[in-house]
């Protein structure tokens, strides 16, 4: 490499401060800039997040990615990158992603896809037309990064990359601040356990299976649950909460952003998450950070970071019996609980800091632009 920075187009979640976008793209994107990562590169940023929460309808949408798409060719053509760097979530956006990767790829600049969600794993299983479109539009890319060793196997196995052309970092969002109050913590003396979910009050998240399994401990009154989000169950969750009577123990706090998270998160014992289906979840990691114990769905890649009943409790999802039980026997037993916490933050000051991740994610964006260069080299030669 030359003394100079690498230019990298750089597409992923940047929406403007204090806007209404939330969620893990944006989380893992802004924790991303605050590191030493735009300090080692040299970063074009381009913004491809939706405008709303949920996402306007899909004409709106179809217009906006190919205004995008547009956008990213007169990026590119200006400043021409040594790499493009692209963050892809589900469903849309990757087919999106892929008609990026591809006009690079035929414009001879190398690029890297960053896959930050967990259920097209299962979609392709299930569906062979899904695996098509999947594999057309991650075949632009050079080289996959990706978050865990499920997804390395899918992108060996499925999408046919070569393993030396798939790298695995770890979620990076374990950040400082929610490692001091992991550090910090200190065990309450009150008897009544705080749990808490945080994340999109969506039905694929668990959130009825959650109020139900709260619906079934009521009479224990040991416990009090903090809904943390917003989404498209939030009326029907808050209307279910009052027809069974739990109001006093269920509250809807909206989303919480700054310190009012990390207060929320600071009070809290558990972090419960029973999605249907995940990746690695941002939330999670933060819980872990900040020495929660964690009550998950044994979905994505959870299984390969948590070991049940050592660093969290793994249920089944859709299954509100069965995270009752955990539930239960995690609110009843202070030892447990707290053995859990302290496994979740070891693992998540060992694996998730942001600057060990930087120090991972800016040599293979290095080494995939020298391999561009050698190709294209020998292409020039034959």
């Amino acid at each position: 490499m030359t003394a100079a920075r690498p230019r990298v187009l750089f597409v992923g979640a940047f929406p403007p401060p204090g806007g209404v976008i939330l969620g893990g793209m944006v989380t893992s994107c802004r924790i991303l800039l605050s590191s030493s990562f735009p300090s080692r590169l040299d970063l074009d940023l381009l913004d491809s997040t939706q405008i709303s929460n949920p996402p306007p309808a899909f004409a709106v949408r179809l217009v906006r990615a190919a205004g995008r798409f547009v956008h990213f060719i007169g990026r590119f053509e200006r400043r021409r990158p040594d790499a493009v760097l692209l963050f892809v979530a589900v469903g849309a956006s990757i087919v999106e992603k892929g008609a990026m990767a591809w006009y690079a790829r035929l414009r001879g600049v190398p690029v890297i896809m960053f896959p930050r969600g967990g259920s097209v794993i299962d979609d392709c299983r299930d569906s062979a037309f899904t695996r098509a479109w999947v594999r057309w539009s991650f075949r632009g890319a050079r080289k996959i990064v990706c978050q865990s060793e499920s997804w390395q196997r899918f992108a060996t196995d499925v999408l046919g990359f070569a393993r030396t052309n798939v790298a695995v970092i770890r979620n990076w969002t374990a950040t400082r601040e929610l490692l001091d109050v992991g550090a910090q913590r200190v065990a309450r003396q009150d008897s009544s356990v705080r749990l808490l979910f945080l994340g999109w009050l969506e039905r694929d998240k668990g959130v009825f299976e959650l109020i139900e399994a709260c619906r079934l401990l009521a009479s224990s009154g040991t416990f009090t649950l903090d809904f943390v989000g917003e989404g498209n169950a939030s009326a029907e969750a808050r209307a279910l909460v009052a027809r069974h009577n739990l109001s006093d123990v269920i509250r809807f706090r909206g989303w919480l952003r700054g310190a009012n998270l990390h207060q929320a998160l600071s009070e809290a014992d558990v972090l419960v998450l029973p999605s249907w289906a995940e990746g690695l979840p941002n939330a999670m990691i933060e819980a872990m950070a900040a020495r929660l114990a964690v009550v998950v769905t044994g979905v994505g890649a959870i299984p390969e970071l948590i070991t049940d009943r050592h660093s969290g409790m793994l249920v089944e999802p859709r299954n509100a019996d069965s995270l009752a039980r955990a539930l239960g026997e995690i609110i009843c037993d202070r030892e447990l609980r707290e053995r859990i916490a302290r496994e979740a933050y070891r693992i998540a000051v060992r694996d998730f800091e942001v600057e060990a991740a930087v120090d991972r994610l800016v040599p293979e964006i290095e080494g995939t632009i020298v391999a561009g260069r050698e190709h294209r080299l020998s292409g020039r030669t034959r």
